[in-house]
């Protein structure tokens, strides 16, 4: 199995990168300056030996094939992006996919695409599995058999010098981007807007939902929009290795989600999905793989593995 090296001055060790404590925590002061320095975005991990629990789960067919298809979603770094090679699938959520298909003693190969594709993907059986961060929302759990993995938190983008004062709690009738399908578009926005704005005899929050983080922070520099909420690594790398300048303000709330990977709901491949994570979880790949993309405040605790439901 093959490394894959990236040599770019905006693809850098994400450790330096965005350095973050709790899931709601933005990158502060010169924490994340780039370089230019190869580094090993990919890793196959060949040290991870397959797991004869996890291998007896495998559905008959997987186990006869020896692969998996894993779709994640495209365009938020550090958390799930492509290469500049244009066909590897590199960041946090790529490399616990190819993790976790070395505990199941199969060969992944993993696609990335938009957020919105990946449902009708999995049930369409072009894919078999997800490791996209995912929220465990009701309408999700209709149709998904999602297994807890992650954790996540919002930060918030506004223009360079903040020129309005912004806060989270002061986007009352603002345009606010997000990502379409993300944690922030379907919790975190609805809650802050009635929590903050109409309970309080104030204007609602106003979403601009977007298909990827690039067009929010595009919508954003360009003035089409007021501010941006997201989770806060990505926002972080954002701000250290793209030219749009903005700054990123903390989320005043202890507001987090757990992201789940999934297939389809009733899968035969549901128990081997969540014994693999837990055997991930106890080896030391788990967490250095958090400390890579500079996030390990979104570990996911132990007593939160399994999994989600409704």
């Amino acid at each position: 199995m093959k490394r894959v090296k990236v040599a770019t001055a905006t693809l850098v060790s994400a450790v330096a990168l965005v350095s973050c404590s709790t899931p709601t925590d933005a990158p502060q002061g010169d924490q994340g300056k780039t370089g230019g320095a190869a580094f090993e975005q990919a890793d196959a991990f060949p040290q991870i030996q397959p797991n004869p629990e996890v291998e007896a789960l495998l559905p008959a067919g997987m186990k006869q094939s020896k692969k998996i298809t894993i779709v994640l979603t495209a365009g938020a770094p550090p958390t799930s992006f492509i290469s500049p090679d244009g066909k590897t699938s590199l960041g946090l959520n790529a490399d616990i996919g190819r993790a976790l298909a070395r505990t199941m003693g199969v060969e992944p190969t993993l696609v990335s695409i938009p957020l919105d594709g990946i449902i009708p993907g999995l049930q369409s059986k072009k894919y078999d599995m997800a490791v996209a961060s995912m929220s465990p929302s009701p309408e999700r759990l209709e149709v998904l058999d999602m297994v807890a993995f992650t954790k996540g938190g919002s930060a918030i983008a506004v223009p360079a010098g903040n020129p309005k004062g912004l806060s989270s709690k002061t986007l009352c009738g603002l345009q606010v981007g997000v990502g379409v399908g993300s944690f922030q578009a379907t919790t975190r926005l609805p809650k802050l807007s009635e929590e903050a704005c109409t309970s309080q005899g104030q204007p609602a929050i106003k979403p601009v939902e977007l298909p990827d983080q690039s067009q929010v922070l595009l919508a954003l520099s360009s003035g089409r929009i007021d501010a941006v909420m997201a989770d806060g690594p990505v926002l972080g790398y954002a701000q250290k290795t793209q030219d749009t300048k903005f700054e990123v303000l903390q989320d005043e709330s202890n507001l987090t989600s757990t992201g789940g990977m999934a297939v389809v709901k009733g899968s035969e491949l549901t128990p081997a999905v969540v014994k693999a994570m837990e055997v991930l979880h106890g080896l030391p790949e788990y967490n250095k793989i958090y400390e890579k993309w500079g996030m390990p405040g979104y570990a996911l605790p132990a007593a939160e593995l399994g999994q989600l439901k409704g």
